[in-house]
């Protein structure tokens, strides 16, 4: 053994899974003005959800503390999960920028549907 410890802080169990998502950084009123007239969508991929959050691999201009509107398209469901999240960490990965979001609300069907994905219901 080597000595180290780790220490599993999530609160949430997670899973490695992936689905196609769209998303939109909001940035000040201006922003959100706009945001309700024309929608500009920047697609992405995830790789790990949970009922806290999930892992997106795609374009970012945003920055920590920065809030987008997440659209997550679920195999099997004709809607998709919509929210919305705070950029928690931003990396980049050999030619892919990765970015966690932490969900700020989440409709509880919603919700449940996550709960079925990781396996909590």
């Amino acid at each position: 053994m080597d000595g180290h410890l780790f220490i599993e802080r999530r609160k949430f169990k997670r899973v490695d899974i992936d689905y196609k998502i769209n998303y939109k950084l909001i940035r000040g009123e201006e922003e959100v003005k706009e945001f309700k007239k024309a929608i500009m969508k920047k697609e992405g991929k995830t790789s790990d959800i949970s009922l806290g959050g999930i892992k997106v691999y795609g374009e970012m201009d945003g920055m920590t503390g920065d809030i987008i509107r997440l659209e997550i398209e679920i195999k099997g469901r004709n809607e998709p999960i919509t929210t919305f999240a705070e950029i928690k960490w931003i990396k980049q990965e050999k030619d892919k920028k990765v970015f966690g979001l932490e969900f700020l609300i989440l409709k509880d069907a919603d919700k449940k549907t996550i709960e079925e994905i990781v396996g909590e219901e």
